[in-house]
């Protein structure tokens, strides 16, 4: 952990390989005392990181992107030890991380206040950073969702307490070092920033319920979420939960571009993102042909080491999590799916699995976290109404060469994003992304992060 530029190392928690089961590092649990020393330590930094130039934020958040980028080989081989995630997607990971902290030194210095016009007065605004702003992260993208939180934070002049999911933590102490670098550089206050790991229940705790925090940013489950408003008191909050995603295929729909689309939004990461495809809804004159080719394509993936460079899928986060998975598809075929493909477990490998289910199987009601696709028939005029029976909206996607019928679906479609023509997993690093309903509130993206992690300060001066 790293408190006040300190380097604490205790051997507390056992860090395990998500794909050997070896443990692999021990990591300092950190107690409630010493959390709330590390944000004591963060308030006394917070005028200081308030007054700190454009331009030092705009070189540290350089600095960084150019530091992850000259170790980029280094972090990647660390994300497919510590979090399971396939070398070649690890890549992928790192390099839109150097883009995040850029893009957080560009908005660094774009981030604009406003003129309002008035006959005797002058009124402007200026956006002030809002303190401390704890970052509450998970283990399935330990770099970049880190960035997403830390580069809008610096960039607003903000101090940071970060907390990253015990599961995954190496690859954020790997990023910590790096900006405690940068910060030593360019004399930015040690305190601003501090990793602390050990328990959520603990560390995440304190920092939600600590009335010297003033802002939280958590991606995480919908559960926690929901924990995190009952606690968080008068705080900014900024929560990024979970999804079953509907991805719909109409009949006019290029079939081959979307299964390529589909098999990658449902198997990336063993379907460990917040965004996979959560049920496919296919238009019945189709079906036959699109789950033909879906379920050729899911029997071809290569599962296995995430060190193999041609392996496409590896391993479940922990062994409890895949045994979960592989006993909810044991669910859902006693409720009346039908296993086209999969199913099959070996320790944390848990292979690409498709079923065929009606619209209110259990499948098709919970977050998975995991390679399982459901696969609905349905009439047009039945699709919308399937997509939108969920608590979650985050993201949808429509497949159809009709772009005015694909904007009435998307108008219609109760979610934070919908993807035309390729798949809910899309997401560009600079797009608003979140969701509503159970899937989140506010908005991330450097440049909306940002207007949430500032406050909005009215200055009026009469003639």
């Amino acid at each position: 952990m790293l408190i006040n530029g300190h380097w604490i190392d205790r051997k507390d928690i056992d860090v395990i390989n998500p794909y050997t089961l070896e443990i692999i590092e021990k990591i300092p649990s950190l107690n409630r005392e010493e959390v709330k020393t590390a944000i004591d330590i963060a308030e006394e930094c917070k005028d200081n990181m308030k007054n700190t130039s454009i331009s030092q934020r705009y070189k540290v958040l350089v600095g960084i992107a150019n530091k992850i980028k000259e170790n980029s080989e280094k972090l990647s081989k660390i994300l497919a030890i510590d979090a399971g995630k396939p070398i070649k997607q690890a890549r992928i990971e790192v390099k839109r991380s150097v883009e995040t902290f850029l893009s957080g030194a560009f908005y660094a210095k774009e981030l604009r206040d406003e003129v309002i016009p008035s006959d005797n007065h002058l009124i402007f605004t200026k956006r002030e950073p809002v303190g401390i702003v704890g970052a509450i992260t998970p283990f399935n993208f330990p770099i970049n969702l880190s960035a997403h939180k830390i580069a809008p934070a610096i960039a607003t002049g903000n101090v940071v307490v970060h907390h990253p999911s015990s599961k995954a933590p190496l690859a954020c102490i790997e990023l910590a070092k790096i900006i405690e670098e940068e910060f030593r550089k360019y004399n930015v206050p040690l305190g601003s920033y501090s990793l602390l790991t050990g328990l959520g229940e603990i560390v995440g705790d304190e920092i939600v319920k600590n009335d010297k925090v003033n802002m939280i940013s958590f991606t995480g489950s919908s559960k926690v979420g929901e924990e995190i408003t009952k606690k968080a008191g008068f705080k900014k909050i900024a929560l990024e939960l979970g999804g079953v995603n509907p991805n719909l295929v109409l009949k006019d729909a290029d079939l081959k571009k979307a299964v390529n689309s589909l098999i990658r939004g449902s198997f990336v990461y063993a379907g460990q993102i917040c965004i996979s495809v959560g049920k496919i809804v296919v238009e019945e004159s189709v079906a036959d042909k699109f789950i033909k080719m879906f379920v050729e394509k899911a029997k071809s993936l290569n599962v296995g080491d995430p060190l193999n460079e041609n392996t496409d899928m590896g391993p479940l986060i922990t062994l409890d999590h895949a045994k979960w998975a592989e006993d909810l598809v044991k669910r859902s075929v006693e409720e009346g799916a039908k296993l086209l493909c999969g199913g099959k477990r070996d320790k944390t490998l848990f292979y690409p699995t498709v079923l065929e289910v009606e619209p209110d199987n259990i499948i098709c009601k919970v977050e998975t976290f995991a390679p399982i696709v459901p696969i609905i028939r349905a009439k047009e005029e039945e699709m919308i109404e399937i997509a939108n029976d969920t608590q979650y909206g985050l993201h949808s996607a429509i497949f159809t060469k009709n772009l005015e019928k694909a904007l009435k679906f998307a108008e219609n479609l109760e979610f934070g994003g919908v993807m035309i023509n390729d798949s809910s997993l899309f997401r560009q690093d600079n797009m608003p992304f979140g969701g509503v309903k159970k899937s989140g509130i506010g908005r991330e993206g450097v440049k909306y992060a940002m207007e949430e992690m500032s406050n909005i300060k009215t200055i009026v001066i009469t003639h």
